[in-house]
C-alpha cells in the first residue's frame, strides 16, 4: 500500500465520522471520501496486479476480508437494539443486508437500515464481482479504447446526476452501478500507472504538485458549499473525480520520493488510522449507539437525545475497538 494513499484513507475516514456526528463542516469531504473509497479500491486492483489473479483467489480474498466483520457489526447492532430498546423489528430486507444486496433496492428505508453504513460494502461488492470482466475486457481492447468507455461512462453518470430530480439522489448516492463509474476510473488509472517510470523529483517540485490536487479540492468544496445548482447536482461523485483522480496519480507518482506534504502524511499517527480505517468506518454506529445506550445513562443521559454531542467521548472508544478488531481479525 502506498503510504501517502493510505493516510489519505484515515482522513476521509474520520470526516465521513464527524459527518456523521452531524458536522456539517465536513460535508463535501464526506461526498469526496466516499468517491475516494471507490476510486482507490479499483486503483490498487489495476495497479498492484503483476498478472490476473484467478477469480476464485481473487473473490476469496474480499470476501475473507469484508464479510466477517460486516456480519459481527450486523449481528452486534441487532442484539444491542433487542437488548436496549427490546424490540425486534427486522423484515423481509434483513436477507438483503446478510448478503450485501440492499444497496439494489430504491428505497432509502431498505438500503439505509439495520448496519445502516454497508451500503457502501454492498456498492463495493458488485464492483468487485464484475471486476475480473472489466480487467478482461480493458486488456483485450487496449488502454485507448478502454478509457474513451470509462470516460463515456463518466459523462453518462454526470448527465445521469444533472437531469434526475432531487428526490432520487440518496438513491444515486448508494446506486452500485453509479458507483461503478468511480471504481472503473480508479482501475483506469491503476492500469495506466503501472507501467511508467517516475523519474527522480526534487522536493520543491514534489511539494507543488501535491499542493495542486489539495487546491482543486478546496476550489470546489469552495463552490458546493457556495450552494452551486451544477455543484449540488454532481455532489455524488462526478464533482469530485478530478481532485481525487489527481490525489491519488499524484500519490502514487510520488511513492518514496514525497514532498513536504507527503512527508506529513507518512508520519505514524495517520498510517495508523488509515490502517484501521475499515474497521472505523463499519463500526462508528455501533460504537456511538453502544455509548448513547450503555455508557450515557449512567451520567444522566440516554440514547440519541445525546447524538449530536458524544462526538469527543465517542471517538476515543469508536478508534480504540476499531484498532482491537482490526487485530483479531488479523489473526484470524
Amino acid at each position: 500500500m502506498i503510504k501517502t494513499l493510505n493516510s489519505w484513507r484515515g482522513i476521509f475516514v474520520i470526516c465521513i465520522v464527524c459527518f456523521h456526528f452531524a458536522m456539517h463542516a465536513f460535508d463535501q469531504m464526506t461526498y469526496a471520501g466516499v468517491t475516494f473509497f471507490f476510486m482507490l479500491s479499483g486503483f490498487l486492483v489495476a495497479y498492484k496486479r503483476n498478472s490476473i489473479d484467478t477469480c476464485k483467489h481473487f473473490y476469496w480474498r474480499r470476501v475473507k476480508r469484508i464479510f466477517p466483520l460486516h456480519w459481527i457489526v450486523l449481528a452486534a447492532m441487532i442484539l444491542l437494539d433487542v437488548a436496549c430498546m427490546h424490540k425486534f423489528h427486522y423484515g423481509w430486507d434483513l436477507p438483503l443486508h446478510v448478503l450485501l444486496l440492499q444497496s439494489w433496492v430504491p428505497n432509502e428505508a431498505v438500503f439505509y437500515n439495520y448496519s445502516i453504513h454497508s451500503w457502501f460494502l454492498s456498492s463495493l461488492m458488485f464492483c468487485i464481482i464484475v471486476t475480473p470482466l472489466l480487467l478482461k475486457f480493458f486488456n483485450r481492447v487496449g488502454l485507448k479504447v478502454a478509457w474513451t468507455v470509462v470516460i463515456v461512462a463518466c459523462a453518462a453518470v454526470a448527465f445521469i446526476a444533472l437531469v434526475t430530480d432531487e428526490h432520487w439522489h440518496s438513491y444515486l448516492y448508494v446506486c452500485p452501478a453509479i458507483r461503478l463509474a468511480d471504481y472503473a476510473l480508479g482501475i483506469m488509472l491503476g492500469a495506466t500507472l503501472r507501467e511508467r517510470a517516475v523519474p527522480k523529483i526534487s522536493m520543491v517540485h514534489a511539494t507543488v504538485s501535491e499542493i495542486v490536487p489539495l487546491v482543486v479540492l478546496a476550489a470546489l468544496i469552495l463552490l458546493h458549499a457556495s450552494g452551486n445548482a451544477v455543484a449540488r447536482q454532481l455532489e455524488i461523485s462526478s464533482l469530485w473525480w478530478l481532485p481525487v483522480s489527481m490525489l491519488i496519480v499524484m500519490c502514487a507518482i510520488l511513492n518514496t520520493q514525497e514532498g513536504a506534504v507527503g512527508e506529513f502524511l507518512c508520519i505514524k499517527p495517520l498510517l495508523w488510522l488509515g490502517g484501521i480505517s475499515f474497521e472505523v468506518y463499519l463500526l462508528q454506529k455501533f460504537v456511538n449507539n453502544a455509548f448513547c445506550y450503555l455508557v450515557a445513562p449512567l451520567f444522566g443521559h440516554f440514547g440519541i437525545f445525546i447524538y449530536d454531542y458524544s462526538f469527543a467521548c465517542t471517538l476515543p472508544l469508536l478508534l480504540f475497538t476499531a484498532w482491537v478488531v482490526n487485530r483479531l481479525l488479523r489473526r484470524v
